[in-house]
């Protein structure tokens, strides 16, 4: 059911007052749609709900909608990253009835008179077409998960520090049922469901698989959150109904939890769950990953921060398990001991093709943007051997908070890099569309 012409117009019309009213319109949004259904509570992000930051995140796809509404294909990535998301967190066609309904009735509430029914006809067939673009590709991600709908439960079989420090924490995975794990592709994540004392509701985060795939066991990467204003996922953000972030720090005690304070999930997983404790996850998802079936001899820049380099370390150590004929250059930054540096070490010596560079800097753990930081007198240490300049068919990826990513691709964009040459993890809520200029 395309928009005619002048459907298109009222709905391009709206633009400034979007911009001008958008989070106040997500904001009576979810209030009023969780009011009437609290059981779509058990698909939210507690923090990001209280923060502001999922009302942001939806204002910038509505806009984004809008403003690309005669030309959809300019949305294929962001809608991409919100159908993964969804299919992580099985989410079904009758739940956009629901987010339709009341996205409308929020636009009235707010627009009033500027809502004239042409208007909201025109809105209603436009969130109709966003709405049929994102379940009809969420579909074909639920047949490729094949026979697991869901949840499935998973056994702790192992937890081990990554740093001196205690403060990531890897957990190995493996399925109750015994039954052989789908592959995946390195770089993406799973969805975790688990039940927080003193929290009406499950929680759910999204977190990056860390290591190569196997047929019985998965492994996630989680950060201790001490109240800092970044949170990571490896997962993308934007969704209509869901959050992204992975929060890690919360009060362990039955009932002095707090909703809106960051930490509630990550820091229970590493305080209170143990080997042997039993979790949920949904298969894993994404659309930041390296596809490791293609040929492809080009060289490989990895460029992570903190607890962000899960990802990049999933798609290591599938490259070299599967004997990928790939120089790689290793390029990771930490602000105390980096997580995974002996690993890295002990492998850069067993393969020639590949070099490392570990630099400490604040921005790992931050996107405060008052912090000062060595990372750009780092980067530019870099050599153009170390980040292959001299090949422009060379692949980057890189994960960290915001500001590293955007420090990180000015100065590819600088050497000449090609914006399609680079690919970036998106894991913050309501966060900026990455940009090479």
């Amino acid at each position: 059911m395309a928009l005619n012409y002048k459907e298109t117009k009222l709905v391009k019309d709206t633009i400034p007052a979007l911009r001008q009213h958008g989070e106040h319109i997500a904001t009576v949004f979810y209030k009023t749609m969780l009011r009437d259904h609290p059981e779509l509570h058990n698909y939210f992000n507690t923090v990001n709900m209280h923060t502001g930051k999922q009302p942001r995140a939806l204002t910038s796809l509505i806009l984004a909608f809008a403003s690309n509404i005669v030309n959809i294909s300019e949305l294929t990535p962001k809608l991409e990253r919100v159908a993964q998301k969804h299919a992580s967190l099985n989410i079904q066609p009758e739940q956009y009835d629901i987010v339709g309904k009341y996205l409308l009735r929020a636009f009235s509430a707010v627009l009033g008179p500027a809502m004239t029914p042409d208007v909201k006809m025109a809105w209603t067939k436009a969130y109709s077409v966003m709405a049929k673009m994102l379940t009809g590709r969420e579909a074909h991600i639920y047949r490729e998960f094949e026979n697991w709908k869901g949840w499935r439960k998973f056994m702790i079989y192992q937890k081990k520090n990554e740093t001196l420090e205690g403060n990531i924490v890897s957990f190995t995975l493996k399925p109750i049922d015994g039954q052989p794990l789908p592959t995946f592709m390195p770089g993406q994540y799973i969805t975790l469901r688990i039940t927080v004392p003193g929290m009406k509701y499950a929680q759910l985060r999204q977190y990056s698989l860390s290591d190569a795939p196997s047929y019985d066991h998965y492994r996630i990467t989680v950060k201790r959150d001490q109240g800092s204003n970044w949170d990571y996922a490896g997962g993308q953000n934007d969704t209509l109904t869901v959050s992204s972030a992975v929060s890690s720090a919360s009060d362990s005690s039955v009932g002095s939890v707090q909703p809106g304070r960051p930490g509630v999930v990550s820091n229970s997983l590493i305080d209170e769950f143990h080997e042997g404790d039993t979790i949920e996850l949904t298969h894993p998802s994404g659309s930041f990953y390296l596809n490791p079936t293609m040929d492809n001899s080009m060289p490989l820049v990895l460029i992570s921060a903190g607890v962000c380099v899960a990802p990049l370390l999933s798609m290591l150590n599938t490259v070299v398990e599967k004997r990928i004929n790939r120089p790689i250059s290793w390029i990771q930054a930490s602000r105390h001991d980096a997580p995974f540096q002996a690993h890295i070490e002990n492998m850069t010596k067993r393969h020639p093709n590949m070099k490392t560079k570990f630099f400490k800097s604040r921005l790992s753990d931050s996107d405060v943007l008052s912090y000062t930081s060595s990372f750009d007198n780092d980067f530019l240490s870099l050599t153009s051997e170390d980040l292959y300049l001299n090949n422009g068919s060379s692949d980057y990826y890189i994960c960290g908070p915001e500001k590293f990513m955007m420090q990180a691709s000015s100065h590819l964009h600088k050497y000449g890099v090609k914006p399609e040459r680079v690919q970036f993890e998106i894991f913050s809520v309501g966060s900026f569309e990455m940009r090479m200029d």
